[in-house]
C-alpha cells in the first residue's frame, strides 16, 4: 500500500471510531439504546478500537492511550452484562 492509501485507511477509522461514538451516545440520551444493549457495548468497542488504531498510526499515543481503554472497558460492560443475564 502506499503511505497515502494507509494514511487514508487510518482517517477513515477514525472517523467511523468518532461517529459511532457520536451515535452510540445520541441514541442513548435519547432513550433508543439502554446503556446494557449490545448494540450500546460493540458501537463503543469499535469505536475505541477505531480511533486508537488512527490514533496509534498518527503517532498520538495518550489519545490511542485513552481510545483502547474505553474499548476494553466496553468489552467488560458487555461481558458482565452478558453474564448476569
Amino acid at each position: 500500500m502506499q503511505p497515502v492509501t494507509l494514511q487514508l485507511l487510518f482517517d477513515t477509522l477514525g472517523w467511523l471510531g468518532a461517529f459511532l461514538f457520536l451515535v452510540s451516545y445520541f441514541l442513548l440520551i435519547t432513550k433508543k439504546w439502554k446503556s446494557t444493549s449490545i448494540s450500546f457495548h460493540l458501537a463503543n468497542i469499535l469505536g475505541g478500537f477505531f480511533v486508537a488504531a488512527s490514533a496509534w498510526y498518527d503517532h498520538s499515543f495518550p489519545s490511542a492511550f485513552i481510545n483502547f481503554a474505553w474499548a476494553l472497558i466496553a468489552l467488560y460492560g458487555l461481558y458482565t452484562d452478558k453474564k448476569s443475564n
